[in-house]
């Protein structure tokens, strides 16, 4: 973006509304649905485009054929880190390639120890996530929440119900003797083999597209590992916005506002909070610099929310706010691994969604399979272990008034031998199986958690300490872990739970 795109001279319009949310990913459509159900109008800002699927399967860059639309043009995201030498330089290496940068789907952070990535757009990560659906075991929810919210209400209430509004399905079976998904047959039965505690995995995924998919109906997309970052074009996958946003949007009373990046946060003399945005173009030009004004704040930026909050803090424009915002930051104890297999078939696709969950006695360490479309072909497994990370990293403001992540790999050092050995149990019992040895590279975080620490930061239902009216919905809320598994379903259930205690406050 050039300076002239920064420049002050350009004119200022003002909106005042009751309420606003900021981000319209998981957390923020989720909010949005349940305050415009009980009759609260409200308006959504959201940095990145919409993204609707389109017959033809042409809205999403496909992997690995990109191009600009993958990334999120961002002074904070250049340039890339240096390539290492794991699965993901391929990706990186692609994204490289996808340059010059626009109002794209991914969004990179890049910092001195990490790369965090997540989505740009109306549904936000979830249009990138692998759709996993997933629910701590007891133990791990209890480690990672030892002062609630009470496990076994979230059980009888807020999962079912956050399961059932994103579209969750079991993993079909009947997909296991499918070309497509020889991989997960593999792990299937060596999981079984095992013995091990494991669960078919639920996922948001629309059954009959996949069905059409495989039928040649629909764009192959699903099927050929084409819906982890880069989207899914045949609509099997089912994003936010199709499900809580679009009830939302359908009783009249949510405005979604696509590429409005905010820019500032601050309140006035009478309390009202302000939020400074640039309405966007597709390429990321500055259109007009729009003030919303609000009664109510509700924050759903995911990685950026603490971010949000701690710029604000540092240039006065929040100055209530607790000192712990930014604290309890994690990469959730994500471990990723590859193991080549000799009864895959190299260049052979491997489709999504994730079948199976292997977890170990305790419930706190897991690991499956999950398919991306790397260069490898189909003859390696790539899978995902979790863990419960001991030490957490955090957000702070540095001298020179950046926002800057203190967090390394060595952070997660702890879960990666857990992980390691739960995987070996399983390896066991695949053919032919050999570990590919980790090499040096920045980790990719893909689930970053916290921030804003529910309890701690705010109350226990997302208000935060030190400012009325403001609200935290999103899975800056989680302690730096989600209980050894994948966030979404458990973010989606808490702010479920939160808006459950919070939704009278917009009806006074």
């Amino acid at each position: 973006m050039s300076d002239k795109d920064k420049g002050p001279s350009r004119p200022v319009r003002e909106e005042r509304h009751e309420v606003v949310i900021v981000g319209a990913g998981l957390g923020g459509s989720i909010a949005a649905f349940r305050l415009s159900e009980v009759g609260v109008r409200n308006v959504v800002l959201e940095r990145g485009r919409r993204w609707p699927i389109d017959p033809a399967g042409t809205v999403f860059p496909p992997f690995p054929s990109l191009d600009k639309r993958l990334i999120w043009l961002d002074d904070e995201s250049a340039p890339l880190p240096p390539l290492g030498s794991t699965p993901w330089e391929h990706l990186l290496a692609a994204m490289k390639t996808a340059l010059p940068r626009s109002t794209g789907l991914l969004d990179i952070i890049t910092e001195d120890h990490a790369v965090v990535v997540c989505g740009a757009g109306v549904g936000g990560s979830t249009l990138v996530y692998g759709g996993v659906l997933a629910q701590p075991r007891p133990e791990a929810f209890h480690q990672v929440f030892p002062a609630g919210p009470d496990f076994g209400l979230l059980e009888r209430v807020h999962y079912p119900r956050a399961r059932r509004r994103l579209g969750g399905m079991p993993f079909p079976t009947e997909l296991l003797d499918k070309p497509p998904y020889q991989s997960h047959r593999l792990w299937d039965q060596a999981v079984q083999a095992s013995g091990l505690p494991a669960e078919t995995i639920w996922s948001s995924y629309d059954l009959d597209a996949l069905r059409g998919e495989l039928r040649g109906d629909r764009p192959a997309a699903a099927i050929v590992g084409q819906y982890h970052f880069t989207g899914c074009n045949s609509g099997a996958k089912v994003s936010a916005d199709r499900t809580y946003l679009a009830r939302a949007e359908a009783t009249g009373r949510t405005s979604v506002r696509p590429l409005h990046k905010v820019t500032d946060l601050s309140t006035d003399r009478s309390g009202r909070y302000r939020i400074q945005t640039e309405r966007l173009a597709a390429d990321g030009t500055v259109i007009e610099r729009v003030v919303f004004s609000c009664d109510r704040l509700l924050l759903a930026a995911g990685a950026h929310t603490p971010r949000l909050l701690l710029a604000a803090r540092q240039t006065g424009g929040l100055p209530g706010l607790p000192s712990s915002v930014g604290d309890s930051w994690s990469a959730n104890g994500d471990h990723i691994t590859a193991l080549k297999a000799a009864g895959l078939s190299a260049g052979t696709p491997q489709g999504g969604p994730s079948s199976r969950m292997v977890h170990d006695a305790s419930g706190t360490v897991s690991v499956m399979h999950s398919p991306v479309p790397l260069p490898q072909g189909g003859s390696h497994l790539m899978c995902l272990g979790m863990s419960i990370p001991k030490r957490l990293g955090k957000w702070l403001c540095t001298s020179d008034g950046r926002i800057r992540l203190e967090w390394t790999a060595e952070y997660d050092a702890g879960t990666q031998p857990l992980v390691e050995e739960l995987l070996r149990r399983v390896a066991r019992y695949l053919p032919d199986t050999a570990g590919v040895p980790p090499t040096k590279s920045l980790p990719l975080v893909a689930h970053p958690v916290g921030g804003v620490r529910l309890g701690e930061t705010t109350d226990p239902h997302g208000r935060l300490h030190g400012l009325p009216r403001l609200y935290c919905v999103d899975g800056a809320l989680m302690p730096g872990s989600t209980g050894a598994v994948n966030p979404a379903l458990t973010i989606a259930a808490i702010v479920e739970y939160c808006m459950d205690h919070i939704v009278g406050d917009f009806l006074n």
